[in-house]
């Protein structure tokens, strides 16, 4: 019997494919595992009052019953909740269990590339007619990025901000200041030389945008709202959750990994909320720099904010989840990044446990996002909920 070995060839790889699509998120799950000690030397030990073995215990009952990692624990003071409150979290989008789910429909990986990016998500902001600042220069790798700083200097540029092509977190992000003939930088929230310092990689300039001032009154950084979105089954964009980001001391962007805060902000009012936290799990009724207090403050034009969040979603509905971070200028909100895989664990530990939310939790059951049985048990909670 003849074989068409190209035929079988092609029809090998497909089941070894579809095979890896099935097992790796258990491979993935395995060495979790043995990350399991991660967690523990992140636990902000003076905010816990939990001993190590409590922990411990904490950290098993979240990994084999709630079936996600526990990186979420300390940043969310899961110590000072009841177990039962547990099963609200969704826990990280980088979670094998809740990758698995998100690719599948609503973080398609094949579109990654399109928010990864940073200067083909801008050409197609642009093309949407989306406020985005300007890609100004593509610098190549190994190029100086005083020589850079100094021919902008020229044109007016005395502020520039230098964004790897592909990155998020706020990693490596490298900002200037042009000032008396001398050139410096902000890295890591100080100051520090420029002499010397080339490209890694391909890199991307853009102008310092001019802040609206009411955001300027807490932080001098460039200060965004995170505003998650998803698209509903029926077309419908739901607000997943919402909240602000402000840098500290001289630092000139928010990002919690380089020492910001987070505060939640009322979806509907665009208030924040009394308290916010950082990566060491502090909690902060007012802003350590400029003493501001958080409750009572109102984000400015709040309203084109979630407008903008909506158009955003709606232009990139082949994306139905989104978490997008909005500046607000002079001129009105801009995007000033689009994250096709966003941080849960941060908007957890801002606004708290997602799948509270009743449109939450029903938008994630049609979608089937949950990743263990006891999440399907909470709708006869919310059936409850909403007749009430």
């Amino acid at each position: 019997m003849k074989i068409d070995l190209e035929a079988f060839s092609s029809v090998l790889m497909r089941s070894l494919s579809n095979m890896g699509g099935e097992v790796l998120p258990y491979i993935r799950r395995f060495f979790r595992f043995l990350a399991l000690p991660y967690c523990f030397s992140k636990v902000n030990w003076i905010e816990c009052p939990r001993s190590k073995i409590q922990v411990a215990s904490d950290f098993f009952y979240i990994f084999f019953f709630l079936k996600y990692f526990p990186d979420n624990y300390s940043p969310c003071r899961l110590w000072e909740k009841n177990r039962s409150e547990w099963l609200y979290y969704y826990g990280s989008n980088y979670d094998p269990y809740q990758r698995r789910q998100l690719r599948k429909i609503v973080q398609p990986k094949v579109y990654e590339i399109v928010f990864q990016d940073k200067v083909l998500s801008a050409m197609l902001c642009k093309a949407n007619s989306i406020e985005t600042p300007e890609v100004i220069k593509i610098v190549k790798e190994g190029e100086s990025l005083e020589r850079i700083a100094r021919e902008f200097a020229k044109t007016g540029y005395e502020k520039l901000i230098f964004k790897p092509r592909s990155g998020k977190g706020g990693n490596n992000i490298i900002c200037t200041e042009f000032s008396c003939g001398t050139v410096r930088t902000i890295r890591n929230g100080e100051y520090s030389s420029i002499v010397g310092i080339n490209a890694d990689n391909e890199m991307i300039v853009q102008n310092f945008i001019k802040q609206h001032e009411d955001m300027s009154k807490i932080s001098s950084s460039t200060n965004t709202i995170r505003v998650v979105t998803l698209k509903k089954r029926n077309g419908d964009i739901l607000i997943v959750g919402t909240y602000a980001r402000f840098g500290v001391g001289i630092s000139r962007v928010d990002n919690l990994s380089q020492g910001g805060i987070c505060v939640s902000v009322d979806i509907k009012s665009g208030g924040l909320a009394s308290i916010g936290f950082n990566r060491l799990s502090q909690v902060f009724t007012k802003h350590p720099t400029s003493g501001v207090q958080f409750e009572g403050y109102q984000i400015p034009l709040w309203d084109e904010v979630i407008a903008l969040a909506n158009n955003v979603q709606k232009s990139f509905d082949f994306y139905p989840l989104l978490g997008m971070d909005i500046a607000v200028s002079e001129d009105g909100p801009l995007v000033i990044e689009i994250n096709s895989s966003y941080d849960n664990v941060d908007l957890e530990q801002a606004r708290g446990p997602i799948l509270k939310s009743p449109e939450v939790y029903q938008a994630f059951e049609e979608y089937d996002l949950f990743i263990n049985k006891y999440q399907k048990k909470l709708k006869p909670i919310f059936q409850g909920y909403q007749n009430a």
